[in-house]
């Protein structure tokens, strides 16, 4: 498919999706083609489909409908299908990740629950809607995934939110590692997932890092700076980012007011150190805009591998009262972060022409639909995926 055919997959998505047509693959490439990036497209209904050569792709063992509660064996099936579809004709994830790296696993833990905007602890809390943060279940998935085969001698999982503040540092009940999200992981928070992973994988190191106050290095963005405030292109970078071997991005999701999308690379905005540009980073607003920050921020380190969705997602702006969780069961997973978000935002109902990171994400080398001739997805089509997300009202400038 080339891109004026990708660019017009949104609309065709939709319209087949509310028919009921059913589909395999939605964009296809010519088996020569190892350069064509491929990613995993799966709905928790997933049966089959064939490739486009005909070979036959094998569907979930327990396929449920896509608004259905999932159990953790159905969500941990869920997200490892994916994962072996995104693979490339060279190698996946299992190739990606040495048995000896750091790896750094950055998830969404924006929000947290059980802090909302009365909680006056120094955070910027906003009202917590289901579908706004990672599956936690997905991070676990994905760490047994990698030591199942080999890859990975240090995980640490990191983020820095934007809106809470770790317990130590505040007179809040909870925090993003301590909370259990009201149950919705299966009672998992972040802290007893680390001590669990580290009684059953003794020889291997796990930690959490509060990306906020990590300690911060200034560094320069290597070539030319995509935000317009910033000519010299320096940010504080945490050290964790910029000493870990691998990095891999997960992200529900979600529509954001300053970007349209919030998927693996707009993870990237809580990379920036709150130590440094404060709570919720509105330092960050002086350097440029949003688009043009997330994408040199990403420049420091760009995922080595991209998984986005989950059970929920959130539509609306997740800043304002009219967001609204979205019940979806999709996974999507491959090795380019921007392969990833062109087919997420498609998904969603966006253009990727119309979303302003990606052509400067394109610009800056990390691929685009100028640079790449065709995405590859394998599993469910875009279109049998598609469910429209309302996009929340533009920020004003």
């Amino acid at each position: 498919m080339v891109r004026r055919e990708f660019l017009g997959l949104t609309a065709a998505a939709i319209a087949a999706a509310q028919q009921k047509k059913p589909a395999n693959e939605s964009v296809t490439a010519t088996a020569t083609q190892d350069t064509t990036p491929r990613v995993g497209v799966v709905l928790s209904s997933f049966t089959g489909a064939a490739e486009h050569d005909g070979t036959k792709l094998k569907g979930l063992a327990d396929p449920r409908p896509n608004n259905a509660s999932l159990t953790d064996a159905q969500f941990d099936a869920l997200v490892r299908r994916a994962i072996e579809l995104g693979d490339t004709r060279t190698g996946g994830l299992d190739t990606a990740i040495s048995p000896d790296d750091w790896v750094v696993i950055k998830p969404d833990i924006t929000s947290c629950y059980g802090l909302g905007p009365e909680i006056k602890d120094g955070g910027a809390h906003l009202r917590y809607v289901p579908g706004s943060v990672t599956d936690l279940r997905m991070v676990r998935t994905l760490i047994h995934w990698l030591l199942e085969h080999k890859c990975g001698a240090r995980f640490t999982i990191a983020e820095g939110s934007p809106e809470w503040l770790p317990m130590e540092r505040s007179k809040s009940p909870t925090d993003g590692w301590t909370t259990t999200w009201g149950g919705a992981f299966g009672g998992l928070s972040y802290k007893s997932l680390v001590a669990d992973l580290g009684r059953k994988f003794p020889a291997v190191k796990f930690d959490l890092v509060d990306l906020n106050f990590d300690e911060p290095v200034e560094l320069p963005v290597q070539g030319a700076p995509a935000a317009s405030k910033n000519p010299s292109g320096a940010y504080y970078i945490p050290k964790t980012i910029q000493q870990c071997d691998k990095l891999i991005s997960l992200s529900p999701l979600k529509t954001d007011r300053h970007t349209g999308v919030s998927l693996a690379m707009k993870n990237y905005i809580g990379i920036a150190p709150g130590s440094r540009y404060g709570f919720p980073k509105r330092g960050l607003d002086k350097l440029g805009d949003p688009n043009e920050v997330l994408v040199d921020l990403y420049s420091f380190h760009p995922a080595d591998y991209a998984i986005v969705g989950g059970c929920f997602g959130v539509e609306g702006d997740p800043s304002g009262d009219d967001a609204a969780s979205v019940h979806h069961n999709l996974v999507i997973a491959g090795m380019s972060a921007v392969a990833v978000d062109m087919v997420g935002a498609a998904v969603m109902g966006f253009e990727p022409s119309e979303l302003k990171f990606l052509s400067l994400a394109e610009k800056k080398g990390f691929g685009g639909w100028d640079m790449v001739d065709l995405i590859w997805t394998r599993g469910n089509g875009v279109e049998e995926a598609a469910r429209k997300f309302r996009r929340a009202a533009p920020a004003k400038t």
